[in-house]
C-alpha cells in the first residue's frame, strides 16, 4: 500500500486543517497517509534584531506532526504539499528547508519519479496568489525530477465553478482564502475540496 507523506508549513490552524482533510480523502480511498511539518527557523527583520516567533503565529511545538526532514523525502514516493501562499510564493521557512536539506538530494537525483500534488491558503479571493504559489513550486518540482499530479475539474467541478460560494480551490490544487489577518476559517466547500483532492491523488497512486 502506498503511503502519502503530506507536508505542510502552517503558521495558524489553516494549513493543518486543510491537511487532515487531505488525509481524510486519502483514507476514504483506502490509503494511508502521514503529516509532517516543516522545521521553524528564526527570522531577521528590516532592522536585523531577530523576529518574535511569538507574534508571527504558531511554530512546531503546537502542532503534533512529526518534523519533515530530508529522509522523509527519501523514505516516500509520494507526497502532498501544503503551502501557505506569500506574495505568490513559499514562505520563508519553505524555501529555507529546501534550500539548505536537497541539494545532496538533486546531485544524486534522489527525489526523480516521486510523485507530488499541491494544495494552498491564500490571503484574498481570487486565484492569482494561489495559483502563482504553486506554479513557482513547480520550479523546485521540476529540478528534482518530481512528478505533478494537479487537481483538474473532473473530480471538484461543481466545488470549482460554484460562483455564489468563496472557494481557493482551483485546477492546480485545493486551496483556502484565509483573510489578510488569517482570520478566515475554511470553509465546508473548501475542506471538501481538499478531501476530493486527497481522495484523487491516492486513486492516481494507489496501482503504480
Amino acid at each position: 500500500m502506498p503511503k502519502v507523506a503530506i507536508l505542510i508549513y502552517s503558521v495558524d490552524d489553516t494549513i493543518a486543517k486543510l491537511a487532515e482533510n487531505e488525509k481524510r480523502g486519502i483514507e476514504i480511498a483506502g490509503g494511508e497517509a502521514e503529516i509532517f511539518q516543516v522545521p521553524d527557523v528564526s527570522y531577521r527583520n528590516e532592522n536585523g534584531g531577530e523576529e518574535d516567533r511569538s507574534k508571527l503565529g504558531k511554530t512546531n511545538a503546537d502542532f503534533a506532526y512529526k518534523i519533515l526532514t530530508r529522509e522523509t523525502l527519501v523514505e516516500h514516493d509520494y507526497y502532498l504539499f501544503g503551502i501557505p501562499a506569500r506574495f505568490g510564493n513559499f514562505p520563508a521557512d519553505w524555501k529555507t528547508f529546501w534550500d539548505s536539506n536537497t541539494g545532496g538530494l538533486w546531485a544524486k537525483g534522489s527525489l526523480h519519479g516521486k510523485i507530488a500534488g499541491l494544495f494552498v491558503s491564500g490571503a484574498i479571493s481570487g486565484k492569482g496568489d494561489t495559483e502563482m504559489c504553486i506554479m513557482n513550486a513547480m520550479s523546485t518540482l521540476v529540478h528534482h525530477g518530481i512528478i505533478y499530479v494537479p487537481l483538474g475539474y473532473k473530480n471538484a467541478y461543481k466545488e470549482l465553478t460554484n460562483t455564489d460560494d468563496v472557494n481557493g480551490s482551483c485546477a492546480w490544487g485545493a486551496g483556502c482564502v484565509s483573510g489578510v489577518d488569517g482570520g478566515r476559517s475554511p470553509s465546508v466547500s473548501e475542506l471538501k475540496v481538499h478531501q476530493l483532492q486527497g481522495k484523487a491523488f491516492y486513486d492516481r497512486i494507489k496501482d503504480l
